[in-house]
């Protein structure tokens, strides 16, 4: 589940770094510019361009771009020197941070970054702003960059942290490794400084937390929220993180506490109460579950959509049509074990492993896994099975095609298990 990220930019907090600009690279070393023989043009007054290749074949030329760029609204005064200069344009980066502004953001931390390269918190705020644009290609180098300069900034570690586990788009299992040992990383530099920080150390905490949850460590995420929590008792995303981390352990009385606390915190946060429906569902409360879920769905229209719930006849027909397009002897392997289809998993799987599965698994294989089982079973061995969940697999996408993919997907990842493959081989197909 995304859940609202901890706030990237340190407003105000960091200070410049002073640095020299690179040594100019000698001309012997430069690149060379192409220019015609005998022309005494110098590389450094003009380039020739190379001939256009549509062109010369008779082609058009390719659209000419230009980027749209929200001008930095910083006042600087032209007696200011350089560094004064920095300093003003990363004070009004901040604030247009601050204000949501990311598109100006972005041209004042740039142009400070430009004034001073080796500024820490110039490349930091650059990240910023260009991960909040949805630049993450460019918001990746940037946070590089800031790293590079200092490996060791607790505010810079946060947010590359933060960019890696809660950032836009599809974050898998290496993208949240990392996040989880940058985070990590911050909070052993933030504990090591004379001058502590406990909003800080909350926030290092709390991305600790969700990246362990993310990756099926809910036993050690507890760990890290309540270390939030003893820092900032008020803080409700730690309430949140703390919900979630009981959910998925299946301790849900004390999930439901922890996400009402949340909530008497953070009332208009969509993410909270969809994971208290969920909870309430798991404690049989129906009625209570489709009202926080709906209430979700009322805060985030754009970000939560509706269940793609099918009845489960149509649910049979898509696992028969996956069946049916398997290979002759995969597909006797398969249709000689049960596959069943259920709303939600029973308590008994989900506790079968430790930790516990999350309740929010989309299928499950119960046999042997790391070999294939024996078909048929031998005396005394309990016959391998596979089930799916039409409850989380309907909540799992967002469309129509999306559930039947989805349906495809999961039932297959569950068939490798049968065929002898754990959860890491599987990975490497790329069938997570």
């Amino acid at each position: 589940m995304r859940r609202a990220a901890v706030i990237a930019a340190v407003i105000g907090a960091l200070t410049a770094c002073k640095g020299k600009e690179p040594a100019p690279v000698p001309a012997s070393e430069a690149p060379r510019a192409e220019t015609h023989e005998g022309s005494g043009a110098s590389a450094a007054a003009a380039t020739q361009p190379l001939p256009n290749k549509a062109l010369v074949e008779g082609g058009g030329l390719r659209p000419h771009h230009e980027e749209p760029v929200v001008e930095c609204p910083a006042q600087v005064p032209d007696t200011t020197d350089d560094e004064g200069r920095v300093a003003l344009l990363l004070d009004e980066a901040n604030r247009q941070i601050e204000k949501a502004a990311f598109g100006a953001a972005w041209t004042c931390a740039d142009r400070a970054a430009d004034m001073m390269p080796t500024s820490v918190e110039a490349h930091h705020l650059r990240g910023a702003a260009l991960a909040a644009l949805g630049r993450d290609g460019d918001a990746q180098m940037a946070y590089s960059l800031a790293l590079a300069l200092d490996p060791d900034d607790p505010e810079t570690l946060r947010a590359v942290a933060d960019f890696y586990i809660n950032g836009k788009g599809e974050r898998g299992r290496d993208a949240l490794r990392l996040g989880l040992e940058l985070a990590q990383r911050g909070s052993r530099r933030a504990a090591a400084r004379r001058r502590k920080s406990a909003p800080l150390a909350a926030d290092l905490a709390v991305l600790e937390a969700q990246a362990l949850n993310d990756l099926g460590r809910s036993d050690e995420a507890l760990v890290r929220v309540d270390a939030a929590l003893k820092l900032a008792p008020g803080r409700g995303d730690a309430l949140h993180e703390k919900g979630v981390a009981l959910f998925d352990l299946s301790k849900f009385p004390e999930a439901k506490t922890a996400f009402g606390k949340a909530l008497s915190i953070q009332p208009e946060d969509a993410y909270t109460h969809q994971m208290l429906g969920l909870t309430l569902e798991q404690l049989g409360d129906q009625t209570g579950a489709d009202a926080a879920l709906a209430r979700a769905l009322a805060l985030a229209p754009s970000e939560l959509t509706p269940p793609v719930l099918i009845p489960v006849d149509e649910f049979r027909k898509e696992v028969d049509a996956v069946i049916a397009s398997l290979p002759a002897e995969r597909r006797a392997r398969v249709t000689a074990i049960k596959i069943e289809i259920t709303d939600l998993p029973d308590p008994a799987d989900l506790a079968a492993v430790k930790p516990p599965f999350p309740p929010t698994i989309l299928g499950l294989y119960r046999g042997p896994v790391g070999h294939a089982p024996s078909l048929p079973p031998q005396p005394g061995e309990e016959p391998p099975s596979i089930v799916l969940y039409r409850k989380n697999l309907a909540r799992a996408v967002k469309t129509r095609r999306e559930l039947s993919e989805q349906i495809r997907d999961t039932l297959l990842h569950e068939v490798g298990h049968l065929e002898g493959l754990d959860e890491d081989d599987l990975r490497r197909r790329g069938m997570e």
